[in-house]
């Protein structure tokens, strides 16, 4: 399994975590059937940073999405936003592949317009820098 697939992965759990409150252990045993350690080390490490830091990467996601209350942003899109700006701001990938693969999958299972936003906001969560930890 590639890095673009794993990411999707994640992508996936964090929907289901936005539209349940919490990750499924189920989904992610059916998702990551036949991954690679590394696949599964990289997946695990995204949801479970999320998990760790959803308020933190909440108020991110606020902070930049100007004009748009929190409850009313599409949930794929605050998907797509929370892997990438995890990524973003505690992982060591760089900028452009992560806004890259997050505009893709916008694309792919949000709103016509959505990648557009999302863009928009990673590219203030860029401006602003790594987390300091």
């Amino acid at each position: 399994m590639n890095r673009r697939v794993a990411r999707e992965i994640a992508f996936k759990l964090t929907y289901e975590m936005v539209m349940t409150g919490e990750y499924n252990s189920e989904t992610r045993a059916e998702l990551m059937a036949g991954a690679d350690a590394d696949s599964l080390g990289f997946v695990d490490s995204v949801i479970n940073g999320i998990a760790e830091r959803r308020d933190v990467l909440k108020a991110l996601i606020v902070k930049y999405a100007k004009g748009y209350e929190f409850d009313r942003i599409y949930k794929a899109d605050l998907a797509v936003l929370f892997v990438a700006c995890y990524e973003l701001k505690y992982t060591d990938t760089p900028a452009a592949v992560v806004v890259n693969e997050a505009i893709e999958i916008a694309k792919t299972y949000s709103d016509v317009k959505s990648h557009s936003f999302i863009n928009g906001i990673l590219a203030s969560v860029i401006r602003e820098g790594k987390a300091d930890e």
